[in-house]
């Protein structure tokens, strides 16, 4: 998209701020939107990194503004998702109704122009969200049902996993809205079996030490910076804004996805892993004391079965897989990243799952 402002700079003649107010901008009145001749009436908001440090809002060549260099105000969006739904007709109505049909569908991510199209409950999701130094946001609507949504926030939530939930909840209760990150602490366990030397896909090196009960990490050639934990199971730096998640495999030990920037890297450890307890083995009358049904939202249910010796889980309209047994009541499904951890009650029967994925943290009971 940086690319493709530059090159609709250079065909036009004009510079892609004059650009974007003549082709969109003034047919839509949106008179609070710019890229770098800010309006007197309009103040920036000033940005912050998710632990609450200020940050600098990122800046761009005029001309190549096409991601992260549009700055607009909360009304402005609204009036842009007007257009976007019909209800606030202008001579360009169609061209954005072109903006919302389907050009590529890649491993059932269906696309628009720059548009995510999503359906659910029947109808189609249209949402776009993004975020910058220091900020983060949202537009999604539904035609069919003329609703839209705009989030704008003064925070940089990308590494953790910004806005969507909310939003999609506010398009369609049904969906949820997820819930806030908060500070926790690690377990001791978790700490020690992260703890070596790797390498991030695209060759830097990262050392993960101990810091008293907590978790200190390295890059090559930079300093050391100490590093939080949150609900969700995630570490994250206190100084910068990344994200790392624990990522467990199939053989019990660990690994991680580093998350800065926009970008996503696996981690790969140098050297023998911490050493973990043997692998737990359970027998077919074991795996019988997991099967059930257990709800976790209100349209997604995982059903554990077993087949054999082997034990396996399905969502709501996905496929099975299957489990890994790492430690008693412990299971991994290491092709989509997902740890289960089944709880048990006062008579030792298990009533209950946590399913930890992607940043996300769901329970459900059995059924």
């Amino acid at each position: 998209m940086i690319v493709l402002s530059y090159a609709l700079a250079r065909r036009s003649g004009k510079d892609y701020e004059t650009l974007l107010r003549e082709r969109l901008l003034v047919p839509l009145g949106m008179n609070e939107t710019y890229v770098a001749q800010r309006p007197s009436h309009v103040r920036l908001a000033q940005g912050h990194l998710p632990n609450a440090m200020p940050a600098a809002p990122w800046d761009f060549h005029p001309d190549m503004a096409g991601v992260g260099g549009v700055r607009a105000t909360l009304p402005d969006m609204l009036r842009y998702l007007e257009g976007q739904l019909g209800t606030r007709e202008s001579a360009i109505t169609p061209a954005l109704a072109r903006t919302q049909e389907q050009v590529a569908n890649v491993d059932g991510h269906r696309m628009g122009m720059n548009w995510n199209l999503s359906t659910r409950n029947g109808h189609t999701r249209i949402s776009h969200e993004g975020g910058t130094g220091g900020y983060s946001s949202f537009a999604g609507f539904d035609r069919a049902a003329k609703r839209g949504v705009v989030l704008l926030s003064d925070t940089a939530l990308t590494s953790n996993g910004g806005l969507g939930s909310l939003g999609f909840h506010l398009l369609d209760p049904s969906s949820p809205a997820g819930v806030p990150r908060v500070v926790a602490t690690a377990d001791a366990k978790l700490i020690d079996a992260l703890v070596g030397k790797y390498r991030l896909q695209g060759g830097l090196g990262i050392e993960l030490r101990h810091n008293g009960n907590g978790l200190t990490i390295q890059a090559d050639g930079q300093p050391e910076f100490q590093m939080g934990y949150d609900s969700a199971g995630d570490f994250y730096p206190l100084k910068f804004d990344a994200l790392l998640r624990p990522k467990r495999k199939a053989d019990g030990t660990y690994t991680f996805t580093w998350f800065q920037g926009g970008g996503v890297l696996e981690a790969e450890r140098l050297g023998p892993p911490v050493a973990v307890a043997s692998q737990w083995t359970p027998t077919e009358a074991q795996l019988a004391d997991y099967v059930g049904s257990y709800p976790l939202t209100p349209n997604l249910a995982l059903r554990v079965f077993s087949a054999g010796a082997k034990l396996f889980v399905q969502g709501t309209n996905q496929r099975s897989l299957e489990l890994a047994s790492v430690e008693r009541d412990v299971f991994v499904a290491e092709s989509v990243g997902a740890e289960i951890d089944f709880e048990r009650g006062d008579s030792d029967k298990v009533v209950s799952l946590t399913l930890k994925q992607r940043g996300q943290v769901l329970q459900g009971e059995r059924h």
